[in-house]
């Protein structure tokens, strides 16, 4: 079953995923022994997730 990406519901479940995120990248900065590859990961990913909501919620604020 497929629902279609701009619901509201998984839009809403996308921001949930950035604030998880938000709170790993937290918890990164404070390990001494993190290593800078894992970060990279974790703010590419952060950086298109984000961008991805803002997509899908434009055409919302556009109406």
């Amino acid at each position: 079953m497929c629902l279609p990406l701009d619901d509201v519901a998984m839009v809403c479940w996308l921001k949930q995923q950035v604030r998880v995120l938000e709170v790993w990248r937290e918890e990164l900065a404070c390990r001494p022994e993190i290593e800078i590859a894992m970060v990279t990961r974790l703010e590419r990913h952060y950086a298109w997730l984000t961008s991805e909501i803002m997509r899908l919620e434009a055409p919302r604020r556009a109406a």
